[in-house]
């Protein structure tokens, strides 16, 4: 194992480079591909891929690392740090022109959140923890931002297409398209609490280990912790997950009803 597991500096230079891939993408005529899953896949997602498990590659050793990406898959079985990557987190979004798409990079130790960096090339904001864990916005400590009561301007992030499976009991609702950046927000407190059906490893590994930082929690609808140790066996999360402080999940999970 090695002594030093993360280095914010170098990894916030990677994602930035990585932005500016993205960037000469976003906007242009690019035709989008569905994969099995019926998400969809763009060149912008195959690039900023292949640049950031080429610098992970080269820079960690994969005796002591793993990785895990949306779309190449991985080599992490057996690691006690994994590598988490979404190149391009809201495609659709990306694709659609819109401007709260991220870049996603986590690393989990022995299957559970530790360090993560989330970045929003068209804003330039960045989410992250730094070397010792401590959760930042734009250098802005999210110590304390996080909400733990709501009111009626209050809003949560849910999939677009959530009203067709479940009936949520609260007053807002906004779908913004990826669930790191929905997971960054309740972490800042702009939104109190996030709801996904499904979520993918790759979603979650960076932001619920900066949601995490701040006294956060993620879990499914009975109550019970998440473990991303299970997600990432599976790359995915099949069961329904709420995020937010628990003083708020307590109050949310009775409002939310499958249909």
């Amino acid at each position: 194992m090695t002594t030093t597991p993360f280095h914010f500096t170098k990894i916030r230079a990677w994602i930035r480079e990585a932005g500016t891939i993205a960037l000469s993408y976003y906007q242009t005529h690019l035709t989008r591909q569905q994969k099995d899953d019926d998400s969809p896949v763009t060149k912008a997602d195959w690039a900023v891929e292949n640049f950031l498990v080429d610098k992970i590659q080269k820079t960690y050793n994969s005796r002591d690392y793993g990785f895990i990406a949306e779309e190449t898959g991985g080599d992490w079985q057996g690691k006690e740090f994994v590598w988490a990557i979404d190149p391009i987190d809201g495609t659709r979004v990306f694709v659609d022109g819109l401007p709260l798409w991220c870049i996603s990079i986590g690393l989990l130790r022995n299957g559970e959140a530790y360090r993560g960096i989330v970045y929003l090339p068209v804003l330039d904001e960045m989410y992250y923890t730094d070397d010792g864990g401590t959760a930042f916005w734009n250098n802005r400590p999210l110590a304390g931002m996080i909400r733990q009561k709501w009111d009626k301007d209050s809003f949560i992030c849910v999939p677009s297409g959530i009203h067709r499976y479940y009936d949520i009991d609260f007053w807002r609702m906004r779908a913004l398209g990826a669930v790191a950046t929905h997971h960054s927000y309740v972490a800042r407190g702009a939104s109190v609490a996030a709801f996904y059906r499904k979520a993918k490893i790759w979603d979650l590994a960076g932001a619920h280990a900066i949601l995490t930082a701040v006294g956060g929690a993620a879990v499914y609808l009975s109550g019970k912790p998440i473990s991303l140790s299970n997600i990432l066996a599976e790359s995915i999360s099949e069961k329904p997950i709420v995020a937010g402080h628990p003083a708020i999940l307590e109050k949310l999970l009775p409002r939310i009803k499958a249909l």
